[in-house]
């Protein structure tokens, strides 16, 4: 560009500050919106990255039956591309005390699922411990609770141990902990423990982790996995294969041995049988003998015979009583020696029943909080493919009409220019420096914004679910170039696009001024009883909106765009707040559950007049956590098994989401919450797969889909699960209904006393937690509404401006002619106001589909917002719409008392 047009170009910026400051305002808001919001989810991924790279989270987690040896983690450490292999123990148990906690204990590992230590110290003895933060201080015990299965408690080497820290885990990234056989099926917090705490003869599980670093939820990383899982399988298989067979030979040689010494012990004891039983012969033979003589002396020797009878009655009494002990004796060792046959013959068939144990290798996306937080960072990545378009494709307009207009505007000075020699390429050069210094400037600005501040507001709200971890500020090159060439195009494109018409024209043509646009008669010219009783001035106004098309797209877009984004915050805010209010108050309808423990054989009569005595009624049903399998991904859920369905509407409603009864699921059916048919693609109709912690499988039909809000819930009959577990589950939960009028705490605080209730939870006060949780989310909601805001205001301000400065003869002329300073602003402004209510109207549809849209993305775990918009969030939308509207029409009324009037005397030419 010349020096003489530079100097123009420059002139031109600060003598229309405004309409230079609006073109780099609308793309500093779009590419601040385009790139934050597009930087989230990688900054997302890569916070929680550096934590799972630093602390080494595992790549498999072997586990079999039969458990590994040293020999076995050696052999794996050995493999190939194994960075390191380690071998762990884990084991669940009751914590005691008032309320009972299941806690998952882990041994500490050295180099792989390293722990982070963020209070205290680490273990030096074998009754300290680590936990996570939270229930148990530091300085204090964890005692494993008497209630706790004694199988469970003989694997840990004392009973109390001394918390010496908490710490963080990369295997528990968010705040789902599992689940468990115990207490109420669900895992409430983790501990590490030294393995010397542990009184276990092999390790639980394995862990590898390989020689790689690659990104999480990358396609490096899924490459590289490919195809490993089957390997592993294999060299799992083989050292399984190679202990069962030893164990099987161990076990072999035991029966064997079993069987000679039952042999032996037979041959032994018959031998003294048959000992005893031929000196029990012996001494009837000599009794025999014995009376004999006694009748020969009888009638002789009476007294001999009398004293001789006393001692043979003697006799005979010990031998009747030996003969007594001979056959109980013998009858004893029948016995014996028939139960050794029985165990023998069981442990031959066991033995013969028995097969190599299966192996299971578990990839990290078995790994609840690794999975969740794959699909909760894509939401905010779904959201980034809509919202940005609004801010993108209003810059282009504005930019549009900003240029077209100042283009129009100059046309004497660009044909001036032409007719000095200046080149279309030299004049078209200083406009599209004009727009590409702003569109530059604004990228810049709204780049470095928007990447720093969207990704740390909206990280706070994922750590509700997740670590609190700090996050890093991350530059995409690939995205910079990406706004820039968008900004580019928005601006300079836009102005190449807008000018290339104009500067086609010869110079003699350019230096007379473009013949004004034809009036056109509106629509509602031809609607007589209407247009005959406005007034003038408002004609005037509704010709001038018809008549710029340009203009009336732009204002509806830009206003419709403002409209549709408060529509869809505020909504946004509706769907969250509002859950917890309809999941307590009309779905989950009991007042408080219990988790009750030792039911295995039946709900004890105290506790049946405990609960009877407090409540007005209940339910007793089991409850358990369960993972749902779905593809190769596992998630947990909560598996409500009622006994019976009779009255359940008066604890949970079974309703779709239309609100119909479902019908309760017969044996081998379920009912599934919407939370799960949505995300999980399980439909009416569908087979679904359970496991438990033991690798336990129900496999269930789904014949229905209710409505459910806080977290993923199945329903089916207990008989279902009893049949194919082949075993009775106990009635390990309560709904609870308090009386009329009753203290709901107090009446919680009765229940609670009976060591057999482990743990209450009263409805209302979970829905309290649950909102003021939730309300964190106000974070997105807020940045929705300023940009909004934002939006209206960029919008509104420039078209005006361009509005005023078209027109500023024909308004110079109004005020000759004597209209006042408001009569001078509503002839002009008025007009906005009408534009603002067409936009709202296109707004509202908009915003209706944008919200629905949005809350699709929206998920978080463990809870399914409803999709709904209160009808006050539609009236906040448009009053703060009409009040932006005012706002900016506040700030023209300056620009409008500027105009001389004057300049209704000179002329165009």
């Amino acid at each position: 560009m010349r020096s003489a047009i530079k100097k123009t170009a420059l002139r031109e910026i600060r003598g229309s500050f405004g309409r230079f400051f609006a073109i780099l305002a609308i793309i500093a808001l779009g590419v601040g919106f385009f790139s934050g919001v597009r930087i989230t989810t990688p900054a997302m991924v890569d916070t929680i990255n550096r934590f799972l790279d630093e602390y080494q989270l595992y790549d498999y987690r072997l586990m079999s039956a039969i458990g590994w040896t040293d020999e076995d983690i050696e052999d794996f450490a050995a493999r190939s591309d194994v960075r390191c292999a380690e071998g762990a123990y884990s084991a669940d148990f009751l914590s005691a005390g008032d309320t009972q906690y299941v806690v998952r204990a882990h041994s500490i590992t050295d180099n792989v699922n390293k722990l982070r230590l963020i209070s205290g110290r680490m273990p030096e003895k074998d009754n300290e411990c680590l936990l996570e933060r939270g229930k148990f201080n530091v300085g204090s015990t964890i005692t494993v609770a008497g209630s706790t299965p004694e199988y469970i408690r003989k694997r840990f080497r004392h009973e109390v141990y001394n918390i010496v820290g908490w710490v963080e885990s990369p295997m528990y990234i968010n705040f789902e902990r599992g689940n468990s056989s115990l207490g109420d099926g669900e895992v409430k917090l983790f501990a590490y423990f030294p393995e010397d705490a542990f009184d276990m003869e092999v390790y639980t599980e394995a862990y590898v982790r390989f020689d790689q670093d690659h990104t999480i939820y990358s396609d490096e990383y899924e490459e590289y996995m490919d195809g490993r899982e089957e390997q592993w399988k294999d060299i799992a298989q083989s050292r399984v294969d190679i202990r069962f067979d030893k164990v099987y030979r161990e076990a072999e040689e035991k029966l064997q041995n079993g069987r000679k010494e039952l042999e032996d012990k037979r041959a032994e004891g018959r031998q003294k049988l048959d000992e005893a039983k031929k000196n029990l012969d012996d001494g009837k033979a000599q009794l025999d003998g014995q009376l004999a003589q006694l009748q020969q002396i009888k009638d002789v020797m009476p007294e001999q015979y009398a004293s001789g009878m006393e001692q043979y009655n003697a006799a005979y009494a010990d031998y009747e009583k030996g003969l007594a002990e001979y056959e109980s004796s013998a009858a004893d060792y029948e016995k014996q020696i028939k139960d050794a046959e029985k165990e023998l013959e069981k442990g031959e068939k066991d033995l013969a029943k028995q097969k190599n144990p299966d192996v299971y290798v578990l990839g990290r996306n078995t790994n609840i909080g690794y999975a969740c937080f794959e699909s909760d960072s894509e939401i905010v990545a779904q959201v980034a493919q809509v919202f940005p378009v609004f801010f993108i494709l209003v810059a282009a307009l504005v930019c549009m009409t900003t240029m077209s207009r100042m283009v129009e505007e100059q046309r004497t000075q660009i044909g001036g220019l032409k007719a000095l020699g200046y080149s279309e390429g030299s004049v078209m050069g200083k406009y599209m420096f004009y727009s590409g210094t702003a569109a530059i400037l604004g990228c810049v600005l709204g780049y470095g914004a928007g990447t720093y501040l969207f990704p740390k507001i909206i990280w706070k709200t994922y750590t509700l679910m997740y670590l609190d971890l700090p996050m890093r500020y991350v530059f995409s090159r690939e995205l910079a170039v990406i706004a820039i060439v968008v900004s580019l195009l928005c601006s300079v494109g836009v102005t190449w696009f807008s000018c290339r018409m104009e500067l086609s024209e010869i110079a003699a043509a350019l230096m007379r001024p473009k013949a004004p646009k034809p009036g056109k008669r509106v629509f509602l010219e031809y609607v007589g009883f209407i247009w005959k009783r406005l007034k003038f001035l408002k004609k005037v106004s509704i010709r001038n909106i018809f008549r710029y098309k340009k203009r009336l797209f732009m204002m509806i877009l830009g206003i419709g765009g403002c409209m549709a984004l408060l529509l869809t915050g505020f909504g946004i805010k509706d769907s969250i707040a509002g859950f917890a209010d309809t999941q307590y108050d009309e779905i989950q309808v009991a007042d408080a559950s219990a988790v009750l423990r030792k039911t295995e054989d039946g709900v004890p009569e105290e506790l049946t007049k405990l609960l009877d005595d407090n409540t007005e009624d209940y339910a007793l049903l089991y409850t358990g956590s369960w993972d749902l399998l779905y593809g190769k991904k596992v998630k947990s859920v909560t598996l409500n098994a009622a006994e019976s369905f009779d009255g359940m509407d008066r604890y949970f409603s079974l309703h779709d989401i239309r609100g119909n009864a479902l019908v309760p699921p017969a044996k081998g059916e379920a009912l599934v919450s919407h939370s799960i048919a949505e995300r999980y693609g399980i439909r009416k109709g569908s087979m679904m797969k359970l496991r438990d912690e033991n690798m336990r499988e129900l496999n269930v039909r789904v014949t229905g889909v209710f409505e459910n809000h806080v977290y993923n819930v199945v329903f089916m009959g207990r008989d279902t699960v009893c049949e194919q577990l082949g075993e009775d589950v106990p009635l390990n939960c309560a709904f609870l209904n308090f009386k009329e009028g009753a203290d709901v705490h107090a009446a919680q605080a009765a229940v609670s006393k009976d060591n057999r209730v482990m743990q209450m939870m009263v409805f209302d006060d979970l829905k309290v937690r649950l909102s003021k949780m939730m309300s964190r989310l106000d974070y997105i909601v807020l940045i929705v509404i300023i940009c909004a805001a934002g939006l209206a205001f960029i919008v509104l301000y420039n078209l005006t401006n361009i509005n005023i400065t078209e027109r500023q003869r024909e308004i110079a002329t109004i005020k000759v002619l004597g209209f006042f300073r408001r009569e001078t602003s509503a002839y002009v402004l008025r007009e906005n106001l009408a534009l603002t209510a067409m936009g709202i109207v296109a707004g509202v549809g908009l915003g209706i589909l944008l919200h629905s849209f949005v809350m699709a993305q929206i998920k978080v775990d463990l809870v399914d917002f409803s999709v709904k918009i209160a009808p006050k969030s539609y009236l906040y939308s448009v009053l703060l719409t009409f009040l932006f509207t005012i706002t900016v029409n506040l700030f023209m009324q300056i620009k409008l008392e500027r105009i001389n009037m004057a300049e209704s005397l000179k002329s165009v030419e």
